[in-house]
């Protein structure tokens, strides 16, 4: 039994659970975003889950890197590395702003990049900022 506990906690099975569960998100919430058909060209989809992904990493990060006790910092490979990598879609980010510009759509291509950019800067330190504001400054 001891080594299930080993293949539960090993690094690989934290990233691949992270990973399935995030990669699932992305799909079925990018599809339901997509799906009500927002205003102005912009990938919404792609652009809330990259804004959301951006806010839960800032959190993870400064919860599980820098406030928890090492023994506990495995959590971070299943939900900042393996969740949020399997759920923010920066490739898909740049796919979708490639076609935007091959279409000529240069309006909504901009305001993919910077609005993506800085609305995900916010996500990361308004994430850091609550996990400051309940764990406390060090």
């Amino acid at each position: 039994m001891e080594w299930l506990v080993e293949v539960a906690v090993h690094p690989i099975t934290l990233i691949a659970v992270g990973s399935a569960v995030g990669g699932n998100m992305r799909y079925w919430l990018g599809r339901w975003i997509d799906a009500q058909q927002w205003p102005g060209g912009i990938p919404w989809g792609t652009f809330v889950i990259n804004v959301t992904g951006s806010l839960v990493l800032g959190f993870c990060a400064v919860w599980f890197l820098e406030r928890a006790e090492p023994a506990r910092r495995g959590l971070y490979l299943l939900l900042g590395t393996g969740f949020c990598g399997g759920y923010t879609t920066f490739s898909t980010f740049e796919w979708e702003t490639f076609k935007l510009v091959r279409d000529e759509n240069w309006f909504a291509a901009v305001a993919n990049v910077f609005g993506s950019v800085a609305v995900g800067f916010l996500g990361v330190f308004l994430g850091a900022l609550a996990a400051h504001l309940i764990f406390g400054r060090r």
